[in-house]
């Protein structure tokens, strides 16, 4: 089996081969023009579309994956089942409509679209999950099976801190990105509720308050889940990195039996969710 994600997908170019995840690019654009961009841009270069993100002046975004680009890619694998798993359908419908117009009109691949239904770190950690099953050697079926399980017990959590960022791309009005600022508020995200769209779920006023919130939120859920063993992908942009630290740290002392891994950010998410920001995916597994 291939497995084929996006490059909305949190985990390094390291990673993704180890895993053997075969990646499709999103295009993205600076003030309309397109932009170099791949999931094996250095620290240095993705600090640099970071700078991009953070002038004003300057409008960088993205687009749907593109039909010629997937449809190359599937054609690599010629007599290959292949799952074809990519970010929320929710937040890329052009995306979705172009892999299930892929699905229907050529037979000759065997492509099935999986839908995380999640974003960023939670899209990050049902990828990680669904390779290493494919990788151990699991069948199509147990493979869909426990992505399925495993998609269903997944939550995401984040923090943004750019809050004119987010006006600017008109995500929240100026006079909360002026008085949000102005207060030091840090806003803290989650989809639990509505996987793959993000809602605001709090606001504090510290990292250390930002990761005691999540450890909780992290506790309460494994204990509705009666769950023991967790499975997680921190992503991180921006000087951060200690507080993805000390998130990471603060799972782990939870005391479940618990994998966290954390990767400084893929460029695609970075024109969404902005220059300054960590978020965690997991799944609460209760096998």
């Amino acid at each position: 089996m291939i497995l084929i994600a996006d490059s909305a997908v949190q985990l390094s170019p390291e990673s993704l081969d180890e895993l053997g995840v075969n990646v499709v690019e999103y295009p993205m654009y600076l003030n309309g023009e397109p932009y170099p961009v791949s999931i094996r841009m250095g620290k240095a270069e993705k600090d640099a579309l970071r700078a991009l993100l953070k002038d004003k002046d300057n409008k960088v975004t993205t687009s749907g994956l593109k039909e010629e680009e997937l449809l190359e890619l599937y054609g690599r694998f010629p007599g290959e089942r292949i799952l074809s798993l990519h970010q929320s359908g929710k937040a890329s419908t052009v995306t979705a409509a172009v892999i299930r117009k892929i699905v229907s009109e050529h037979k000759e691949l065997d492509v099935t679209y999986l839908d995380s239904h999640h974003l960023t770190a939670a899209y990050s950690v049902l990828v990680k999950d669904t390779a290493e099953a494919i990788k151990a050697g699991a069948s199509y079926e147990d493979v869909i099976a426990r992505f399925d399980r495993a998609r269903a017990a997944t939550r995401h959590l984040g923090v943004v801190y750019d809050l004119f960022y987010l006006h600017r791309t008109g995500r929240i009005g100026l006079a909360k990105a002026v008085l949000g600022t102005a207060l030091k508020i840090i806003s803290i995200l989650g989809s639990s509720e509505e996987p793959g769209v993000l809602k605001s779920i709090g606001k504090v006023k510290n990292y250390a308050q930002a990761n005691q919130r999540f450890a909780a939120i992290v506790k309460e859920d494994m204990e509705a889940k009666g769950a023991r063993r967790l499975s997680a992908v921190i992503s991180v942009i921006g000087p951060h990195e200690e507080e993805a630290e000390h998130l990471r740290k603060s799972i782990l002392d939870l005391g479940y039996d618990a994998s966290v891994e954390v990767s400084y950010t893929n460029h695609s998410n970075m024109p969404h969710a902005g220059p300054d920001f960590y978020d965690i995916g997991y799944i609460a597994w209760n096998d």
